[in-house]
């Protein structure tokens, strides 16, 4: 780590019972930068390590919500017969329609969460944010 001058003006020796704010009139003044450098050292393997685990940990966070929000929209849907006048699948008849894009093409269409189910939806994803305010919580 390299020397600095105190705010007394002579070398910073490395002493952490130094004050660090002096009583002197006019104070040298430094910036973040050098106090961090002063006082944390130099931008070294360590700091990167840790940032690069702290990115990773919010990039897989935000990946899991991303899922949430394409795997559980609701796809387009069709009649297969008369429908008479019903504009909704919960009052029509069992089998009188179907996915556009098969019961495949989202969670919705594939567990049946329509209707009086459409509440698992949002249940699972209130689930998966209080888990990950409780696991960050922890997070020492």
């Amino acid at each position: 780590m390299s020397s600095a001058l105190s705010s007394h003006g002579q070398l910073y020796d490395g002493d952490l019972r130094s004050p660090l704010v002096s009583r002197e009139a006019n104070p040298k003044k430094i910036t973040m930068d050098e106090m961090l450098e002063k006082y944390c050292g130099e931008f070294g393997l360590w700091q990167v390590r840790h940032l690069v685990l702290t990115c990773l940990a919010w990039l897989l966070e935000g990946i899991l919500t991303m899922v949430m929000i394409f795997a559980d929209h609701e796809p387009a849907w069709h009649y297969l017969t008369s429908h008479a006048g019903t504009t909704s699948r919960c009052s029509s008849e069992p089998g009188s329609w179907e996915w556009s894009g098969g019961n495949g093409s989202s969670t919705m269409s594939e567990f049946g969460l329509i209707c009086g189910d459409k509440f698992k939806v949002g249940l699972v994803q209130s689930i998966f944010v209080a888990g990950c305010m409780i696991g960050t919580s922890f997070h020492k």
